[in-house]
């Protein structure tokens, strides 16, 4: 990463200058000042102008990363945040995109927009948080707007963005500015000293306010949303734009203002549809059809109809013979239910927020990356085919991928395991994908072993880490951080791209805190097997939920953590919490004797123990946990993220835990009681 500029002095800054020509602009008449500010209002265009084609670089760019599956968001602070929320509020009704595609971050959150808090740009920190809750991902574009071009509060927003591969554009009003140098795409409008010596709301504002109407406008063209200059994505949602709406109806179909109604009333008043019944003797389905077939793109629908040739866009064709729509009434993305329908073909997602036509959502396939077992299996000692049939029973109960978790255990048994596992891990699936493997141990504490055989525990060594490593596809693993020589094991894991995880840990707050700035990036199973909360000791549970850095991961089957714990980790570590099953054979089975790793176990009445009592994984499902949640009263949207795409992220995979345009189409349909309706994989159904 390109290092950030030290900030400059604001008195150097250009936007700051003092005008000298300018010292007695407080005794002018009013028609002098008027006139002297409409002439001075020319250098905001005039900066755009000279600066079109670093605009047109970013409209470039934040198309095709909107096509991918990306989002917007503007970070700012003051009037140049403002400006940021604003055009993020008006894309919505403008070009009818989904709710959370175009996202602003502002200094001091939604109050300040009216009650201003200029402290809260200085916090440096603070943007990182949010955009962490956001799910900000490198398919993601942060654009930070700032006159000065040196705002902490923007400077980290820009630094994590880039720590998480997002594209970072840069809006500023002085040249070679920290802000523009740490982002990879620039936009400099250079407008000079204002009229009033540093009120950046005016020439800088203005420039900034013009260059987002641009960009914003400019990318919604190039997805789409308008037929020349007609904006036929309006969402209708008053009778000013209704009125609209017919009027773009009647011009596209050449026909009177009251067919153009009747058109828009027969497909609930989506404007394109509108366009396309009344320009041809199609009913609303048939033209929702038409419309995926052109990739959303009316121009090309309306070829179609004229031409009578099949619509070709690029994109897989929704008119092939295994095209289908979903029947849901909203679909995850971001975190966040948007409404409208999910249409597949050719095993990917070919368009979303189609008209409704049933309930239920459509999820990505969840992710649960702790698996010890299921459905009979225990994961260390399963053949090859008992793998197999595990994936497909996860798979039925909607997890579509996971990391198989071999808990501590005699090393040729466990590096025994990990080669069956990778001989898995080669095929192609017929159910849940195997992410690769989590090492639950051996370089746990005896202090807090929990379920894990004391005999089977380690000292950290490096060769033995290495050994284990090389077993198998190794994912992730979890250890104590506060045991001698473990940050070496840690920087060896990240070495190796394997994300490390905490746990089965007495470590104290500061030895909590150096395993993360080591690497550690989440701690397993929150409260379960680690040093526990006090008031002058928070430990390694307190440390976490302290870190914005850290994913914390929680099993939610009713069992492990009380439902007072469970609240405090969704209201401290929000948008970094995930669920993870901890699953064992008895999950999606029944009660009975089962093993655990090496470990005898006995489930019963829900509760998986030990003989001594000691509890030992869960038997429940990663969906059982979620639906816990949902009593707790949490949005469905985060909880659903928590168990797709929070996980997903955590490993670093784009292609799993998302629902995008042209993602491969993994799916789960849950009906409003939160159970599967169906599986798909590829776009095949599960059985």
């Amino acid at each position: 990463m390109t290092p950030a500029r030290k900030p400059t002095g604001l008195g150097a800054l250009d936007t700051e200058a003092v005008r000298p020509e300018l010292s007695e602009l407080d005794v002018l008449d009013i028609g002098d000042l008027v006139a002297l500010m409409t002439s001075e209002s020319t250098r905001a265009s005039d900066a755009v102008v000279a600066a079109t084609s670093q605009i047109a670089e970013v409209v470039t760019a934040v198309a095709r990363r909107i096509t991918e599956g990306g989002r917007l968001i503007y970070v700012g602070a003051g009037t140049a945040g403002r400006l940021g929320v604003l055009d993020a509020a008006e894309a919505g009704p403008t070009f009818d995109v989904p709710d959370g595609l175009v996202l602003a971050v502002f200094a001091g959150g939604s109050d300040a927009m009216v009650r201003p808090r200029e402290g809260a740009e200085d916090d440096v920190e603070a943007a990182a948080v949010e955009l962490r809750a956001l799910g900000c991902s490198s398919r993601d574009t942060v654009c930070g707007i700032s006159a000065s071009g040196q705002t902490p509060f923007v400077l980290g927003a820009i630094s994590y963005a880039r720590s998480v591969g997002a594209l970072t554009v840069g809006i500023v009003c002085n040249g070679g500015s920290a802000i523009a140098i740490a982002a990879e795409l620039r936009v400099e409008l250079l407008v000079g000293g204002e009229v009033i010596a540093g009120s950046t709301r005016l020439n800088a504002g203005t420039a900034q306010k013009i260059t987002l109407n641009i960009v914003s406008t400019a990318v919604m063209i190039q997805l789409g949303k308008t037929l020349g200059n007609l904006m036929v994505d309006v969402r209708p949602t008053n009778e000013k734009l209704r009125d609209r709406a017919m009027r773009i109806v009647s011009t596209v179909a050449e026909t009177s203002p009251q067919q153009a109604r009747k058109a828009l009333e027969a497909c609930g008043w989506r404007t394109k549809l509108a366009c396309i019944i009344a320009a041809s003797a199609m009913d609303a389905e048939q033209a929702n059809d038409l419309l995926v077939a052109s990739g959303g793109r009316l121009r090309a629908a309306l070829e179609t109809i004229r031409t009578g040739r099949s619509a070709t866009t690029g994109r897989p064709s929704s008119r092939s013979g295994n095209q289908r729509r979903l029947g849901v009434a909203a679909f995850l993305q971001h975190g966040r239910l948007v409404p409208g329908d999910v249409a597949v073909a050719e095993g990917r997602v070919i368009a979303l927020g189609l008209t409704p036509t049933g309930r239920g959502i459509a999820i990505p396939g969840l992710v649960d990356l702790q698996v010890n077992g299921y459905a009979g299996f225990d994961a260390l000692s399963a053949s090859v085919e008992e793998l197999a049939t595990l994936g497909t029973a996860l798979a039925r109960d909607g997890v579509l991928a996971y990391q198989p978790t071999l808990i501590s255990s005699e090393t040729a048994r466990t590096t025994t395991a990990a080669g069956r596992i990778a001989e898995v891990a080669t095929r192609e699936p017929d159910g849940a994908r195997l992410l690769g493997i989590h090492l639950e141990g051996p370089f746990l504490s005896p202090l807090r072993a929990g379920t894990h055989p004391a005999e089977r525990l380690a000292r950290p060594n490096l060769e033995l880490l290495r050994s284990l490593l090389d077993a198998g596809p190794v994912t992730m693993v979890t250890l104590a951080p506060e045991l001698p020589g473990a940050l070496e094991l840690v920087a060896e894991c990240r070495r190796r791209g394997i994300v490390v995880s905490f746990g089965h840990s007495d470590a104290d707050t500061s030895e909590a805190r150096r395993g993360f700035d080591a690497g550690g990036q989440a701690v397993t199973h929150v409260f379960n097997a680690m040093s526990p909360i006090s008031a002058r000791a928070p430990g390694l549970a307190g440390a976490a939920l302290a870190d914005p850095r850290v994913t914390v991961q929680i099993i939610a089957d009713r069992v492990h953590v009380a439902d007072e714990l469970l609240q405090v980790v969704l209201a401290a570590a929000r948008g970094r919490w995930t669920i993870v099953s901890d699953a064992t054979a008895a999950s999606s089975l029944g009660d009975g004797e089962l093993l655990l790793g090496e470990v005898r176990v006995t489930a019963e009445q829900g509760v998986v123990r030990r003989r001594d009592g000691t509890i030992a994984g869960s038997a429940a499902t990663l969906l059982d946990g979620v639906r816990r949640v949902a009593d707790s009263g949490a949005a469905l949207g985060d909880i659903l993220a928590a168990a797709s795409e929070r996980p997903a992220r955590l490993l670093g995979r784009e292609d799993i835990g998302r629902i995008g345009l042209g993602a491969r189409a993994d799916l789960v349909v849950l009906g409003d009681d939160l159970e599967v309706h169906e599986v798909l994989l590829e776009g095949r159904s599960v059985k």
